[in-house]
């Protein structure tokens, strides 16, 4: 079905979507406050339109009425958990009482940028964008303005400049986009992954710059990164990460183990526990079948012999590189985020699809992604406190990192195979 061509581009149906989504939420503003409303449909609402754009803007003011000079614990950005390094941008002139028209403004690039991401649609596809951009965790990045979406539409610049220029320095210019932001927040320095596009040597020469600048600029900053990663609330509810489902089980245990529970919260506890092994287990077993596959091939045909057929040539390999990499970093390494982080996976979609439509040897995990994703975009705040959210993220992030694999550059495969496999064969 997803190769079938419509007569109009399904991009109209989204855009249909979009408008019927928001136009909802203004006609039931007559009959409760829209931020109740929106509630009701999984996102978090909060009176205040656009909060966490406006405490960045509110930041600026205080910047400016103090006057600090030094970028080093600027009491006015650790009072939103950002880095001082933020004052830095006070010059732009940017103040509190302009969050409605930036917060409406950063939405529409938002969307504008997504939907020339995606390109042409049938309507099936269409169907899915649908579902992911109405999804709870894509309007609340849009409900609270939060700098992601500023993040999210300059990442997307980066990657078409990456995808449709052949001369390097543009392409250049992409990556250091990417790491500046990298810097700003550090999240999306795992994005220039798809510096893998280059080849071998010039990869590993831009590979050792950024790491070097970036790790010099970290130390120098790791005293506010400490502080600022230190400020968390514990959350379990609409995150995700490795993080989430271990704080989860020790908030389990210790309510099992504090002698305070009755006994239908205990068979419930229980439950919970029981389900949690359950879906461990499950990843465990998928991941001993990827690995098994992964033998398989790393014996066989994991390099391809004919560049043409090679996934690292896909259409849009630079988008899932790019969501594949931020995502996983997210999940494994600073470990609990917000949903609405899940954002940049739509990054990943347009290669998934294709991959889904050319039934090739990631079909199968591509469909199985596609799924994982539509279904974790709802679960967060549909199926509190059941856990299935984290639980399906665990055998996303597992997927992305097989298909990231297979999907290496062929160098790096060849590499891959000299050393694994001897230790691997079957």
């Amino acid at each position: 079905m997803l190769k079938k061509q419509s007569k109009i581009d399904g991009r109209f149906l989204v855009v249909a979507a979009l408008l019927g989504y928001f136009g909802l939420l203004y006609l039931a503003n007559f009959f409760v406050p829209y931020h109740k409303f929106w509630r009701k449909l999984g996102v978090p609402a909060v009176k205040s339109p656009f909060i966490d754009l406006a405490a960045v803007l509110g930041a600026f003011d205080c910047d400016r009425l103090t006057g600090e000079v030094s970028l080093t614990n600027n009491s006015c950005f650790t009072q939103i958990a950002y880095p001082s390094s933020w004052s830095s941008l006070t010059w732009l002139g940017l103040e509190q009482r302009d969050t409605i028209f930036l917060g409406v403004f950063f939405a529409l690039i938002f969307y504008v940028i997504t939907l020339i991401i995606i390109g042409r649609l049938n309507y099936q596809e269409a169907i899915v964008y649908a579902l992911i951009l109405c999804s709870p965790p894509v309007m609340l990045l849009v409900e609270r303005g939060n700098v992601d979406i500023v993040i999210y539409s300059w990442l997307g610049v980066a990657l078409m400049i990456i995808k449709n220029s052949r001369a390097l320095i543009f392409r250049l210019c992409a990556y250091l986009l990417i790491f500046f932001w990298g810097v700003v927040k550090l999240f999306p320095i795992f994005g220039l992954a798809v510096i893998l596009k280059e080849k071998r040597n010039l990869f590993l020469f831009l590979s050792a710059i950024f790491t070097t600048a970036f790790i010099t600029y970290f130390l120098a900053s790791i005293g506010e990164i400490k502080t600022i990663s230190s400020i968390h609330d514990g959350r379990i509810w609409y995150s995700f990460g490795y993080k989430v489902l271990f704080g989860a089980v020790k908030y389990i245990l210790s309510k099992l183990t504090s002698g305070e529970t009755d006994l239908k919260n205990t068979i419930i506890y229980m439950m919970y526990i029981i389900m949690i092994l359950f879906t461990m287990s499950i990843l465990t077993r998928v991941l001993l079948s990827k690995f098994k596959i992964f033998k398989e091939w790393l014996s066989s045909d994991f390099v391809s012999t004919d560049s043409d057929k090679s996934l690292d040539k896909s259409r849009y390999i630079d988008y899932f590189r790019l969501a594949a990499a931020i995502h996983l970093g997210n999940f494994l390494v600073i470990g609990m985020l917000y949903d609405y982080k899940l954002t940049f996976l739509i990054f990943a979609l347009p290669q998934i699809l294709d991959w889904i439509k050319q039934e090739n040897q990631l079909s199968l995990p591509s469909s199985m992604a596609l799924v994982a994703m539509v279904t974790t975009f709802y679960a967060s705040p549909f199926l509190y406190p059941w856990l299935v959210d984290e639980m399906i993220n665990w055998l996303l992030a597992a997927n992305l990192l097989y298909m990231a694999i297979l999907s290496m550059p062929e160098w790096l495969k060849s590499l891959v195979h000299r050393r694994l496999s001897g230790k691997f064969s079957v």
